[in-house]
């Protein structure tokens, strides 16, 4: 559970300072006449994207792939998970599991949170053992941002492959307005999520979300529950200072299913329902997020913007999670009783100078800033990770935890690891037609790792292993955009990012160096017919070396080497006032150029081979139809292409398309029912992500009744 007393004394230390954020990372999108048009999913080119700059460019000035996904685009999916919602967008494949938080993503090549970074209000949470679990819902957002390829020059180690930025709901001055929103439906799904926001005076605003969230799940014995609260204080201290204080807080009972074990290299359909897991599992994220914007408008040139931040994340696993189906007994033999526990703390502030002038006639606009981040890092567990049982295939008696664990849980290691980071962001508008966008970081971690015990070995009193390191690396880019009309952008781009090769808060290989990854990059954006046809292009080429790899001696060292290149298609068509359709797909060429790994006694040379959980082809499609008054029909599907298992390229997760649709009836202005059918084909390849001898497979067809009411 979340320390309350020392949450309460780090805080008020951290509210000294006039502390801040970058509020023009918030910058609202402009403003959308929806009248007569309720249904559009625009591909919002003219709106600003701040997951790729600090200077409030909007999309058709950024010189890269980048996309943005409303609050409206998501409730008219439901898509309730921010996994869901992502990975609707070009090029994107879940490979969620309970292991990294249900979060993780495959895009442009590269998969896991170590390539695939993931913000919050433009805040950072550095990965422990390679879990993400926020934001816990999509009801507390106001947009996600995406920037594909590398993004390191915004947000440091990592994002090689994409940066996803989630924009909560923020405080609006003027009127209070509510809004109510309860959904059901199959597997038990009961959703319960409530909204208020506006003006409490002339010079504060709040804006309160809460969500409750329950359901069975698809499979037997994996209900989960989640409990999410947002809060945010708007205040206009004078004409020219904002200072926001918000605090998130999530609280997740996630379901304990792991997978389904294979037959033959297939899921046998009468085993689709069975959970393997022990009765009494545990999968349980628990995060708390205060933060304190504040932005300075110094003068006409010059604002000063800040971000100082407190996170708090705790984990606890309990599971038996390895299922193997023995054909000499045709019973399930489980192996792996886990209990995990981490306990994660973020002390952080991120500041900037905004400079807005003129030079020699081109509008400039520069960011100068720094960035300080001290993550205390805890992890606990049942170290031989022992215990072995087997189960009837068919009706699997699940047991308990003390049924087959061996060893009690304890501490097994901590960290603490201070993060540094000083960069520049510039744009110069050179003329009405051609603009420059260059940016440069330099990021210093130093990470010191104190072992208690070996995950095979008794407790030591003194630190078995001590582990002191010193990573730095620094990223940049450089892009120009030519428009030689209003509406079109060309635009081409080169950059540089920098990965870590181990989790960078739970290292335990010394003196590892971090890889870097470079990308060129070109594109086209462009508007017609009076917004009612965009589309974007983006063409794409990622050289990532430093990968851990074996020599030619066996010995592991960073001499791997990936490379990924790909072509993105975005279209939006406004076909009529009442009809629109959007669209979008991803091919993508990823394999290693360089790579050996040791497999039992052997070394296996995987250069050639493509990264495990990586789609050549991803697909969206989807259709809103304003039939008749105030009737909608809304559907369409999601395809992912085939992924393979793992690095030897031996086995496959076949491709899979899923196919969504809804009714909604507008009762009046502000209210709303909707029917929804989800997997509407009841895809069963349908597959998550690969788990040791198993699948983690996604649920099946369902329907929901939802009410939605504002008021």
């Amino acid at each position: 559970m979340i320390n309350k007393n020392k949450f309460i004394n780090n805080s008020l230390g951290l509210l000294l300072p006039i502390s801040a954020s970058a509020f023009a990372e918030t910058i609202p999108l402009e403003e959308v006449e929806v009248e007569g048009k309720r249904y559009l999913n625009t591909l919002h080119l003219k709106d600003t994207n701040s997951a790729s700059n600090r200077l409030g460019l909007k999309s058709m000035d950024i010189p890269g792939s980048v996309d943005i996904i409303s609050k409206q685009d998501i409730a008219l999916k439901a898509d309730y998970s921010p996994l869901s919602a992502v990975t609707r967008s070009a090029g994107f494949a879940a490979t969620a599991s309970p292991g990294n938080g249900g979060t993780s993503m495959a895009v442009r090549g590269f998969n896991g949170h170590s390539s695939v970074v993931q913000t919050y209000d433009g805040t950072r949470l550095y990965v422990g053992a390679g879990t993400v679990t926020f934001p816990a819902d999509t009801w507390t957002l106001e947009r996600v941002e995406v920037l594909r390829g590398p993004g390191s020059v915004i947000n440091g180690v990592g994002a090689i492959g994409a940066t996803i930025n989630y924009v909560p709901k923020s405080p609006q001055f003027g009127s209070v307005r509510n809004e109510l929103d309860v959904t059901a439906g199959s597997f038990g799904l009961l959703r319960l999520a409530i909204g208020s926001g506006g003006g409490i005076s002339d010079d504060l605003a709040y804006r309160v979300d809460a969500v409750s969230h329950k359901s069975d799940g698809d499979v037997d014995d994996a209900d989960e529950q989640r409990s999410v609260f947002a809060g945010s204080l708007h205040w206009q201290a004078t004409d020219n200072l904002d200072i926001k204080l918000s605090v998130d807080y999530a609280d997740i009972d996630a379901s304990t299913y792991w997978g389904t074990p294979l037959i033959d290299g297939k899921v046998d359909q009468r085993i689709r329902k069975n959970n393997y897991n022990i009765k009494d599992g545990i999968v349980n994220y628990e995060d708390l997020w205060p933060r304190l914007n504040a932005q300075w408008q110094i003068n006409d040139n010059a604002t000063l913007r800040s971000d100082s931040y407190y996170l708090m994340a705790n984990r606890h696993w309990r599971n038996v999670e390895s299922y193997s189906f023995n054909p000499d007994s045709g019973q399930v033999d489980r192996a792996y009783y886990l209990e995990i526990l981490h306990d994660q703390t973020q002390l952080g502030n991120r500041s900037d100078m905004l400079f807005e002038f003129d030079t020699a006639g081109m509008a400039n606009r520069l960011s100068v800033g720094a960035e300080v981040n001290r993550i205390d890092f805890t992890h606990k567990n049942n170290r031989s990770y022992g215990g072995t049982t087997s189960v009837d295939l068919l009706n699997p008696l699940a047991g308990k935890w003390a049924d087959g664990v061996e060893y009690r849980t304890s501490k097994d290691f901590s960290s603490e690891t201070m993060h540094y980071a000083i960069f520049i962001d510039e744009h110069i508008q050179i003329n009405d037609q051609f603009s420059l966008v260059g940016g440069l970081r330099h990021d210093s971690i130093d990470f010191d790792r104190n072992d208690v015990a070996r995950s095979n070995g008794p407790e030591h009193a003194e630190p078995y292993a001590v582990i002191n390191d010193d990573l730095s690396g620094t990223s940049w880019r450089f892009g120009a955009v030519y428009q030689p009309q209003e509406n079109i952008s060309l635009y081409a781009q080169a950059s540089k990012a920098v990965d870590s090769v181990q989790s960078i808060l739970t290292a335990s290989t010394p003196n590892m160096k971090l890889a870097e990854g470079k990308q060129l990059e070109v594109g086209l954006k462009q508007i017609l017919m009076n917004d009612n046809l965009q589309y974007t292009v983006a063409l794409f080429d990622i050289r990532k070396d430093n990968l851990l790899a074996n020599d030619a001696f066996g010995q592991s060292s960073q001499i791997g080497e990936q490379r990924s290149k790909g072509i993105e298609l975005e279209v939006f068509m406004r076909l009529s006032d009442t009809l629109n359709i959007s669209m979008n797909s991803a091919f993508t060429d990823a394999e290693y150029e360089h790579y050996k790994k040791s497999s039992g006694d052997a070394i296996r040379d995987y250069s050639g081979n493509t990264p495990k959980d990586v789609p050549e082809q991803t697909a969206n499609l989807w259709l809103d139809w304003r039939f008749i008054q105030d009737w909608a029909f809304s559907g369409g599907a999601r395809y992912v292409g085939t992924r393979f298992v793992g690095d030897d390229n031996s086995a496959k997760l076949p491709s899979y398309t899923v196919y969504d649709a809804s009714l909604q009836w507008h009762i009046d202005e502000d209210l709303q029912l909707t029917l929804r059918g989800k997997n509407l084909s009841d895809e069963t390849d349908y597959v998550l992500a690969p788990y040791g001898d198993q699948w983690i497979l996604a649920e099946g067809r369902s329907a929901e009744l939802g009410l939605h009411y504002n008021f």
